[in-house]
This record gives C-alpha cells, structure tokens and sequence, in this order.
C-alpha cells in the first residue's frame, strides 16, 4: 500500500515506548555496572589506592556473545583470543560511559555468574528497546 502523502509516517512514533517494557521483562540476568569516577589518592610513599567505583545500574540484563567479533592480539608469540559480548540493559538506564565495568550476578548459565565486562561502544539509534553494551570480558 502506498504511503498517504510526503511526510507520512511508516512506524508509529511511539513504537519503541511500547516495547520497551517486553524487551526488559525478556531479559533473563542481573548485572551490576560500575564506574571510577574518583581518582584516588596516592600517600606519602607514593602508594596509589584507586578511589570507589559509582554504581551506575543495578538490574535486568541479557549477555549474548558476539562470536563473529572476536578480537586476536599478540603478545610477544602467544595469540590471545578475546570475545565481545552485547550486554542489553534497560533503555531508560542512566548514560554508561565507555570503560564502565559490567560484573553479571545471576543467569541462567552459571558459567557466566561472576564474569566481568568493560564497555568498549554503546550502540545508539532512532528505534530502540533496549541499550546495547558492546563490552570485551576482562581480568578483575
């Protein structure tokens, strides 16, 4: 069917409002993403104690690993491998900077209770349900 006109719209402008809430009741794990807002203190001797870590978001999420994005670096012979994951957060979470850390608390595959990820990209876009975390898992 054609379009009614210039200027009509194909998708209702309320579209990603109204799935929001499913996207979110679909997400079957918990995370907790944290990030260092406070640069520490260094003492007399020189001895540096990074500050606390601000608590961004603490709730529902769903981790799927990005197997095609796969990253290799060489490190003196050895190759090592890292994988990318895309962390979905609720989309009306507070803005996560790039660098923030993503520790995973409860999911169904207890092999990935406890991982921890760091934010390299937040995916933006005009239709969304959810946020995207492009995150890589890292060493705690």
């Amino acid at each position: 069917m054609p379009l009614q006109g210039r200027g009509s719209r194909v998708i209702d402008p309320r579209w990603s409002n109204v799935h929001r809430p499913t996207a979110t009741a679909t997400m079957n794990a918990e995370c907790v993403i944290t990030h260092q807002t406070d640069a520490g203190t260094t003492d007399g001797d020189g001895n540096y104690t990074p500050g606390n870590p601000a608590t961004l978001y603490a709730g529902p999420c769903r981790v799927l690993s990005l197997s095609q994005d796969e990253a290799v670096d060489l490190i003196g012979e050895a190759q090592e491998t890292h994988h990318r994951y895309r962390v979905s957060i609720s989309y009306d979470a507070v803005e996560i900077p790039i660098n923030a850390s993503v520790h995973i608390t409860l999911a169904p595959d207890a092999g990935l209770v406890g991982k921890a990820f760091r934010v390299i990209s937040v995916a933006y876009g005009s239709e969304q349900w959810q946020r995207d975390l492009v995150c890589d898992e890292r060493e705690d």
